[in-house]
């Protein structure tokens, strides 16, 4: 039975004018609209509880606030980085800059990077003080960053960054957050097993089980997360809630070009020209043209799935700021749904939406459009192909 406290807690977190959590017999709580939205409007906006970078990502020079992840690269640096091309121009100026150097902080003993004195301090009271490394390069942290990247390659799902953000949120504050025994619930019921607790990971989530132990084991609160049976929830969750994180200068500065009161003629030039910087950006980095990152929102992980999705996530802040964004038109008590699956994914057929969602998120959709197609046959198509990655599209 759901903890009536818990819709209490999320209804004062909400614009209650615009949506309220409820309790969902199929899937636990969700959210559904207050009132009649129009479609384009913005629901609600918020923060992670913590966030992280992936540690491929800041290997390959993918620059970000260590704490909010907004890009610390002008577009024009993160053009080049992505092109390997250092006389590539903009075609027009940046009169708007999203990224200011002279702002920059950063943090004294391991001189990670911060957007702003603000993010440096969120960063240093919720989490940091704890698992700074200091800047010693044998610090155990960073050779536990090497072993993780060794059996996590992109694309990637979590990093270790994010997982010692959760460890340093705990230690600092002294307690567990509740959100994280919702969590711990909800795999326990769903009576399936995630992707990654296969027994071919479970070997390479014990040696960092055990690795992170011998750093931090001495909190009596950390060797209560980092339990067997916890840690492997806690892996299950991020795999189940983590919402992904991309931001960019370069598309920023891409949309206010997309603004600009330009001519006819001026517009054909001009996309002319950034098609071709975006071939070129993808000869060189395929899809992996952004900050990436993942996040636990409290929030956002209440709204469930639909293959008919009618509110989307947005990272319109340039940060790990999300907007929850009406896809269409919404009635006074439709539930909001998202979709977990890609835009190729919603288009291939409903057998393989249905195992990609068991195997990653731990259930069987029966949304409007599964129902609508269940005589469909249970197979997947030679088109679509049978492995998660031929399922996967940029």
């Amino acid at each position: 039975m759901m903890n009536p406290e818990i819709l209490k807690s999320l209804a004062n977190k909400l614009d209650t004018t615009s949506c309220c959590p409820f309790i969902s017999s199929a899937a636990g709580v969700g959210l559904r609209a207050s009132k009649d939205i129009a479609a384009e409007s913005i629901l609600f906006r918020e923060e992670p509880l913590i966030s992280g970078q992936y540690s491929w990502g800041i290997i390959y020079g993918y620059e970000a606030c260590h704490h909010c992840l907004k890009s610390l690269e002008t577009p024009l640096e993160m053009l080049r980085r992505l092109t390997k091309d250092q006389n590539l121009m903009l075609p027009l100026p940046d009169d708007m800059p999203s990224v200011d150097p002279s702002s920059f902080e950063f943090c004294p003993g391991c001189k990670v990077a911060f957007c702003s004195k603000q993010c440096l301090k969120n960063a240093v009271g919720q989490y940091h003080s704890a698992v700074c490394t200091n800047g010693d390069p044998n610090h155990p942290l960073v050779k536990l960053d090497e072993l993780w990247r060794n059996i996590h390659y992109p694309p990637e799902t979590t990093s270790l960054v994010f997982i010692v953000k959760i460890i340093g949120l705990v230690i600092v504050s002294g307690k567990i957050p509740e959100i994280f025994g919702e969590f711990y619930q909800t795999v326990e019921k769903s009576g399936n097993t995630h992707k990654v607790l296969q027994p071919e990971f479970i070997a390479q989530l014990d040696m960092l089980r055990d690795g992170l132990l011998q750093i931090f084991g001495e909190n009596s609160l950390v060797q209560q997360i980092l339990t067997r049976e916890n840690f492997i929830s806690l892996i299950a969750l991020i795999g189940m809630n983590g919402q992904g994180i991309g931001t960019s200068s370069f598309a920023d500065y891409c949309k206010r070009l997309d603004n600009l009161p330009l001519t006819k003629d001026e517009r054909d030039d001009l996309d002319n020209r950034m098609e071709k910087l975006y071939d070129k950006i993808e000869e060189e980095v395929g899809i992996f043209t952004n900050v990436e990152g993942t996040g636990l929102y409290e929030l956002q992980s209440k709204l469930n799935h639909s293959c008919q999705p009618n509110v989307q996530i947005v990272f319109g802040s340039s940060n790990h700021e999300l907007s929850v964004v009406a896809l269409r038109d919404i009635q006074q008590g439709e539930e909001l749904c998202i979709s977990y699956l890609s835009c190729c994914q919603l288009d291939s057929s409903r057998h393989s939406r249905r195992k990609f969602l068991l195997q990653n998120y731990l259930f069987e959709c029966e949304c409007m459009k599964c129902e609508a197609q269940k005589n469909d046959p249970d197979v997947t198509s030679d088109e679509e192909g049978d492995s998660e990655e031929e399922m996967e599209c940029s």
